[in-house]
């Protein structure tokens, strides 16, 4: 079952593909909002998704982490092939996938929009260009700004692609 809005984040432990350092999941919405991408590098889905991840950035105080179902190496290549640079932070949820078992998680990607303080506000599972801009627009609500974007009517993405 997808984590239900309103809940908190669970703990769980992650590491940080760039460094290995250890990273809690509940700790990762302290400083302010944050949307969490759980995804795998082999997902069709994650394919769209992935490269609009950076999108959301124009989100002020927004923080992209990527909670990837790989190892270090295939989630730091993937980081490369999306073009995440500095704007995502991908951390490592290998298997036994502990942190996404802790959330919920059944299907990638799952977005998981959580407010400042660790409550899940908004989740979408899958890639739709609907569900992508109206977590875009929940997410900027969260902060009192203009909702970018993310996926145009017309954009060289599919509307819709399964995971």
């Amino acid at each position: 079952m997808p984590p239900t809005p309103g809940s908190k984040l669970p703990a769980a432990t992650l590491l940080d593909a760039a460094t290995g350092a250890p990273s809690d999941l509940a700790a990762l919405a302290a400083e302010g909002p944050v949307l969490l991408f759980v995804t795998r590098d082999d997902c069709p889905g994650t394919a769209v998704a992935g490269p609009l991840l950076p999108r959301f950035g124009a989100v002020p105080g927004l923080s992209l982490v990527a909670v990837c179902q790989d190892d270090a190496e295939r989630t730091r290549r993937f980081a490369e092939r999306c073009g995440w640079g500095g704007a995502v932070r991908a951390v490592v949820d290998d298997a036994p996938y502990s942190a996404s078992d802790a959330l919920g998680v059944r299907v990638t990607p799952t977005w998981i929009l959580v407010e400042q303080g660790g409550r899940i506000a908004a989740v979408g599972e899958g890639w739709a260009r609907a569900d992508a801009n109206r977590l875009a627009a929940e997410a900027a609500a969260l902060v009192g700004a203009a909702p970018p974007v993310v996926s145009p009517e017309g954009g060289a993405e599919p509307a819709w692609r399964p995971g």
